[in-house]
This record gives C-alpha cells, sequence and structure tokens, in this order.
C-alpha cells in the first residue's frame, strides 16, 4: 500500500475505532511500508513523523496498553530518530499505575531483541530516556511490588557449556527450567505478569542483534516462561573484570527499569558470577534477595567464607537451589517440589 494512503486511512478512522482498526492491520508490515526502503527513505521522512504523531501522541489515548506496547514495538521499524524518540517518550508517560506495568512487561516480553530495555536504552535520546526513567521510579514509588525479578545466566547456570565435566556439553540442567517457572509465578497465590525473567550474559549482541536472537532461538522450546536477553559487547568477552563489569550495567539497567521489584540471581562459579552477585547484594540489598550460585568450580577456603559473609548462596544442583529458594520465600512448595521431581527423574535415568 503506498505510505501516503495507509496513513490517511488510519488517520481518517472515526473517534474510538484506531484499536479496531489497528488490530485488523498488520501493524508491523504498516509501519515498514511507511518506513520505506533505503533508496526511498527521504520521500517517507514526513510521512513517518505524521505516524508517530498520530499513533504515539494524538490518539493514543484512544489504545489499551496492550496495543500501546504494540505500537512501541512495531516503530523498531523506523530509523532512530528524535520524532520517533520523542513518540515513544510520550507513549511510555501517557500511562500511569497499574496499566503503566502493564504496558511495562508487555514490552519486556516482545521474544525478540526489542524488548524494554532495548527501548529504553537504544531507543531514547538522552533527554527522553532521563524522563521516562524518572516517571518509571515515580510510580515504582507510588506502588511497590512484590513481583519477582529473576536474572539468570546462561552457559554453566542454564546449560553445561564451559566448566562443567558431569554432563555433556549443552545439557540443560535437571530441574533448572522448573525452578526459573516456579520463581516466575513465584509464592503468590496469583502468577505474577510475563516477562519476569531475563537472561544475561557477556557474549557480544553482534549486528542487529543476531547474538542475542540467536540466544533466544536456543532457548526456545524449553518450555521457559516468557523472557528477555540482555547481552553484552565484544569488549566483555576476554576478562573476568569485563565480564563482571558488563554483568553489574545490566543489573543496574534492570533495577533502573523495574525499581518496584525483588531480584534474584541466578549465576555459576565458573566466571565472576559470585563476586557480580555479591556486588548486586552490597548495590541494592533492598532490591537483591537471593542470589544462588550453580558451583561448577568448587570455591573454596577464605574466598567461599567471603561469599558466603555477603549472602552468596552456593547449590550442586537445582533441588537443592529450589530448597533455597522455598526456605527464602521465593516459590512455593508445588513448585520446589516439581524441582525435586524433576532432578530425581534425570537422576533414575542416568543410572
Amino acid at each position: 500500500m503506498n505510505p501516503r494512503d495507509a496513513l490517511q486511512q488510519l488517520r481518517a478512522t472515526p473517534q474510538g475505532e484506531l484499536e479496531a482498526v489497528l488490530r485488523r492491520i498488520d501493524l508491523t508490515g504498516t509501519v515498514s511500508a511507511i518506513a520505506g526502503t533505503v533508496l526511498t527513505g527521504l520521500w517517507h521522512r514526513d510521512e513517518r513523523r505524521q505516524l508517530v504523531q498520530l499513533l504515539c501522541i494524538d490518539r493514543a489515548a484512544e489504545l489499551s496498553p496492550e496495543m500501546r506496547a504494540d505500537v512501541v514495538h512495531a516503530l523498531r521499524r523506523l530509523p532512530p530518530s528524535a520524532d520517533v524518540s520523542a513518540g515513544i517518550r510520550s507513549m511510555l508517560l501517557s500511562l500511569t499505575g497499574e496499566p503503566f506495568r502493564d504496558m511495562k512487561y508487555l514490552l519486556n516480553a516482545t521474544g525478540d531483541r526489542h524488548d524494554l530495555e532495548h527501548v529504553v536504552y537504544e531507543r531514547l535520546s538522552p533527554a527522553d530516556r532521563d524522563a521516562v526513567l524518572a516517571h518509571i521510579a515515580t510510580e515504582a514509588a507510588a506502588a511497590p511490588s512484590n513481583d519477582l525479578r529473576i536474572l539468570c545466566d546462561i552457559d554453566d547456570t542454564l546449560r553445561a557449556m564451559l566448566h562443567e565435566r558431569r554432563y555433556p556439553i549443552g545439557t540443560i540442567y535437571p530441574g533448572v527450567v522448573e525452578l526459573l517457572n516456579a520463581l516466575d509465578d513465584g509464592s503468590a497465590a496469583h502468577p505474577s505478569r510475563p516477562g519476569d525473567l531475563t537472561f544475561v550474559t557477556a557474549r557480544p549482541e553482534g549486528p542487529r542483534g543476531l547474538v542475542e536472537q540467536y540466544t533466544r532461538n536456543a532457548l526456545s522450546g524449553l518450555g521457559l516462561p516468557p523472557h528477555a536477553v540482555l547481552g553484552g559487547s565484544v569488549l566483555n568477552i576476554f576478562t573476568k573484570a569485563s565480564i563482571k563489569a558488563r554483568k553489574l550495567q545490566n543489573f543496574e539497567r534492570e533495577r533502573a527499569l523495574f525499581p518496584e521489584c525483588r531480584f534474584v540471581f541466578l549465576g555459576d562459579s565458573g566466571q565472576a558470577d559470585a563476586h557480580v552477585g555479591a556486588e548486586m547484594l552490597q548495590r541494592g540489598s533492598e532490591f537483591v534477595v537471593a542470589v544462588l550460585i550453580h558451583e561448577v568450580v568448587p570455591v573454596t577456603g577464605p574466598e567461599r567464607a567471603r561469599l558466603e559473609q555477603a549472602g552468596i548462596q552456593f547449590h550442586s544442583s537445582y533441588d537443592e537451589a529450589a530448597r533455597v529458594a522455598h526456605r527464602l520465600g521465593l516459590i512455593d512448595r508445588a513448585g520446589r517440589d516439581a524441582v525435586v521431581r524433576a532432578v530425581d527423574e534425570a537422576s533414575g535415568m542416568m543410572t
């Protein structure tokens, strides 16, 4: 469809009917058409600006939190610009209370790299980012949540990879998927919103987020809850210090985006995760309720004593981790038992 025609049809939609129209069309495809190609991009610049103005500012009040999240996600097709940044800022600031938190969590569960962290830290100008983060902080202060944010490493935490010698490379650890689902549900009577789980890795993001997308593809089909993936940069893969720095940056961003929540971090002893967890506890003891470290490399002597004193909980299998999580009130008894059964069943198959 001609971009001007598509834009005109949206503009002509009667008041109160815009959401129904957006649900009937291919929203992402329409945005892509209006975005134009490399050759025609200059011709479409005004249409892009008008589209953002229409959806994010002029008629945003007609849209539900779910549709507002869909619109922001569809805008990934537009090249970064001051207009796009201002539109996203307006959309994120257009809601308060429970509707705002719904939109925030929906944006974090998009299933691709264009999650909430990407939107706020890569699509917004510094001034617009500051305004959005201030709005998030204000909303969090008004309504603290008991929701649990789960930050989870991948290699040697979710699956055997670098330092693990008990399982073949690539093996998903028995019970870890069940534990992540139990943590995502929490110990409350009603499961929390989707989007509570974020995988953190120091692997470089790569061009156009290809490494993050590859990671998501590798995690699909495991029965995990909806999740985001925060990657690293090519400079983070060489030393433990750089890995630690990147994971702490990911933590600080998560804390800024979800300051109303509590956090649990799952890592392993193969690289810097125990020290990352200790630093998290030191920086945000009011936010971080548990750090569970899978001990694939022995940690002994004074170092172990220092880390345990800092609050690190070591475990050698996920039934142990589940018992710790249950004791801390992070998962209910049914969640704990599901993890224990998964570990027992895997042990029976190996014998």
